[in-house]
């Protein structure tokens, strides 16, 4: 297997017809929990990146989208059911969602959007290192750092699977040299990270296997495409 990252922007609305086919091929858990968001986008982020999660590894698996099933471990992180060899992770934030599959060791994604933020946070959940690195960089390049250093950290502890329960500060990721994020730290793991667009970072992490330069990104027409 390859290893792939695909992306989809969320879109601001979505016909009511092509919403209702969408929530009738997610899990009644997702259609529930969908239901209770306050604010719509939510709810497009959360039954979209089923929906592209259940596409993707349908691919991977030979079974129909609505076949899969998923399960979690004690600690949140999703897996199949039946497949459970087959990694995968998913990510939404702002107006994109990331999954990332195709390897049979752990993989992690996070995309998070870009917003101006009080720097001390850094000096709370980053490493000593990473906080310095941070501080090191020029003004008009730190909002950015952070947010490569954020992402990267959250889909180190995504592809372990353990969750918070790992100290943000007790580890270190950090480019190998300085325009390079596809970086070796934390062991084994390979990591990569890049903007999105302008107001959102992509960074992922995979504990075997290379990852790809870049995203596929995946439009709506693709998802309906491949539902049937």
């Amino acid at each position: 297997m390859m290893i792939t990252i695909r992306v989809l922007q969320v879109p601001e609305v979505l016909p009511e017809a092509n919403w209702n086919q969408l929530l009738s091929q997610v899990s009644a858990e997702r259609r529930a929990q969908a239901s209770r968001f306050v604010h719509q986008a939510d709810a497009y982020r959360s039954v979209l990146g089923e929906i592209l999660t259940r596409v993707t590894l349908s691919k991977l698996t030979g079974l129909r989208p609505a076949e899969l099933s998923f399960t979690r471990n004690s600690y949140g992180k999703p897996s199949l059911s039946h497949h459970s060899d087959v990694q995968f992770n998913v990510s939404h934030s702002g107006d994109w969602i990331a999954l990332i599959s195709g390897s049979t060791d752990e993989l992690g994604v996070d995309v998070e959007k870009i917003a101006p933020i009080d720097m001390q946070i850094a000096e709370r959940f980053f490493s000593p290192k990473e906080s310095q690195f941070l501080a090191a960089e020029p003004d008009d390049r730190r909002l950015e750092t952070f947010y490569r250093l954020w992402t990267l950290k959250e889909s180190y502890i995504k592809a372990v699977g353990m969750g918070l329960s790992i100290p943000l500060d007790s580890f270190a990721i950090l480019p190998s040299e300085r325009e390079d994020w596809h970086c070796k730290q934390a062991g084994a793991y390979l990591f990569l990270s890049q903007r999105l667009d302008d107001g959102h970072m992509l960074a992922a992490c995979s504990a075997g296997g290379e990852l790809p330069s870049k995203p596929e990104i995946v439009t709506l027409e693709d998802l309906y495409t491949e539902l049937v």
